[in-house]
């Protein structure tokens, strides 16, 4: 677990210094939706590999920083200095979060926190204008992990409470690809799910559900009309002999 943990420090601080390039870069280019994206998916990685491996004060932290770009990212708030400045100086503390998880960051969290809760409420204003929200789209997202999964620490049922939690859901499991009893490994996944999944949120909040599992996972996501997107019974496995 010690050398688990030294893996995931090495990538953290490779991480927050690919999320400090995207920050400075936008103090030039707040416009840029690429960069405003990858440093959300820098943070939202942080700050669920932080949880991942007990580095509980760092994914809290952490959350608040994705939380605010979320909001920049949906056209919610702009990306504006004060607010980009701010993160960059959370940043510094995330660093030290994880280099001395065990110390007593409260006090200077807490006023990183104010001033980052400050810039949103400032960049709230200062948005051009609030863009007329999309009805309602309903997706059909069909994923299987590999066979390894579990063993990975891949955790299927947690996917699902993430889609759940971003609208209806309605989830229906395949099991075809469940071989006989005598050919089963316990450790193995063999299941896979289609979700019907309506929700005001977009391709990308979906995609963001898998961002840990997505190089290993085989994942469909399309939109459906939702009269067509009924239920649909789960598939039936193959006669077993």
């Amino acid at each position: 677990m010690n050398e688990a943990i030294a893996i995931f420090q090495v990538e953290a601080r490779e991480n927050l210094e690919l999320i400090e390039q995207g920050l400075l870069d936008l103090l030039d280019r707040p416009e840029d939706r690429d960069l405003v994206d990858a440093v959300f998916r820098g943070l939202h990685t942080l700050k669920g590999s932080g949880a991942m491996f007990g580095f509980d004060a760092l994914a809290g932290f952490t959350h608040h920083c994705e939380t605010a770009f979320d909001r920049v990212r949906k056209g919610e708030v702009a990306a504006t200095t004060d607010l980009v400045s701010a993160v960059l100086a959370a940043r510094d503390h995330m660093r030290q979060l994880l280099e001395d998880p065990s110390g007593d960051h409260g006090a200077a969290g807490d006023a990183l926190l104010a001033d980052l809760e400050r810039a949103v409420r400032e960049a709230d204003g200062a948005a051009a204008a609030e863009a007329p929200k999309a009805g309602a789209t309903t997706w059909r997202v069909k994923f299987e992990l590999p066979a390894d999964a579990f063993r990975n620490g891949a955790n299927p049922l947690a996917l699902l409470n993430e889609l759940r939690d971003l609208g209806e859901a309605h989830v229906v499991v395949d099991p075809s690809r469940v071989p006989p009893l005598s050919r089963m490994e316990p450790t193995d996944l063999y299941l896979g799910w289609t979700v019907t999944l309506t929700t005001e949120h977009g391709r990308s909040a979906i995609e963001d559900v898998f961002i840990f599992v997505m190089d290993e996972m085989t994942l469909s996501i399309e939109a459906v009309d939702a009269e067509a997107a009924a239920p649909q019974e789960a598939p039936q496995a193959a006669p077993q002999a």
